[in-house]
């Protein structure tokens, strides 16, 4: 499972959606995903904060860092650790446990006031080519919005790999978004028409999101639970609607490059339809689902 096998995979997971890029800045982790300074311009929020806020915002929405029934893990996995705040959460979190993040990109600080704990680790590598740990190496296994990250053929092998590293009785959980929206009006129901024609030229399929729990039981878990995280999309729905609002309208302007190129559509039409959604998810209150699915080895 090398990564060469997907010719479009590093384009499209450093434009796409929810890929956290750039340092973050230092929102209240009390306030959840209240935080983040967004008086000082959706600039500075998109290049500071957007991480931090981002991680806040699945925090508030789950009520916790995990679902999954964990009690005293000794060894905790989390695949995709972008700036590395889940795990360093889960460290003081649990202090006696070890805390280990594996992502593609080399591990930078999330922020200078946020200490590594001496718990915590990092190991750069390629999900697609495998985990470098052991059998059986993790009570705890984690891994969310990987979507972007992943093609939809190399998704049954990297949770085999989570499984695989999980030990017997421990538990694998993850977190998606999807490509799922209700009460969508005209431009978005074009928006998710382009983007469908996008995944079928580059092999992702966000649709998979919603599969999770079949993921996990074909890989042998059992004890499998889900839930539909449902997200209103705007001000309409408050500070969290208006945050996710934000970020996906900032994942179509990252996109712009691809639907372009690959699609042969003209920036004055892309510019058109971009320009009309924020309004157009205030006006039909549309909600936009994130997925989550956890699971016994």
């Amino acid at each position: 499972m090398m990564a060469s096998s997907y010719p479009n995979w590093h384009t499209f997971r450093d434009n796409a959606i929810l890929h956290s890029a750039g340092e973050p800045g230092e929102p209240d982790a009390s306030k959840g995903c209240k935080s983040g300074s967004v008086g000082r311009g959706w600039s500075a929020w998109e290049t500071k904060s957007r991480p931090l806020t981002r991680h806040y915002f699945l925090k508030s929405l789950l009520g916790s860092n995990y679902a999954a029934p964990i009690d005293y893990p000794k060894r905790i996995l989390d695949v995709g650790c972008g700036t590395g705040i889940w795990g360093r959460e889960m460290a003081h979190a649990f202090p006696d446990a070890q805390v280990v993040g594996f992502d593609i990109e080399p591990q930078t600080p999330v922020s200078h006031a946020l200490e590594v704990p001496s718990n915590c680790l990092f190991v750069q590598g390629n999900a697609l080519q495998g985990l470098p740990f052991a059998n059986q190496d993790f009570d705890f296994t984690h891994q969310r919005l990987m979507v972007a990250a992943l093609p939809a053929r190399a998704w049954p092998y990297v949770v085999s790999e989570l499984v695989r590293v999980t030990r017997a009785g421990g538990w694998i959980e993850l977190v998606e978004a999807a490509d799922t929206f209700e009460r969508i009006g005209p431009v978005t129901k074009k928006y998710m028409e382009w983007w469908h024609k996008l995944e079928s030229k580059t092999g992702f399929d966000a649709s998979l999101m919603t599969k999770l729990p079949t993921l996990l039981i074909k890989a042998g878990l059992s004890q499998v639970k889900d839930r539909v995280l449902q997200v209103p999309l705007g001000t309409w729905g408050g500070r969290g609607g208006e945050l996710l609002a934000k970020d996906l309208h900032a994942i179509f302007v990252n996109l712009k490059p691809v639907y372009c190129s690959q699609l042969k559509l003209s920036e004055k039409e892309f510019d058109k339809a971009l320009n009309a959604l924020p309004q157009e998810w205030e006006t039909y209150q549309t909600y936009f689902h994130f997925y989550l699915a956890y699971g016994q080895k």
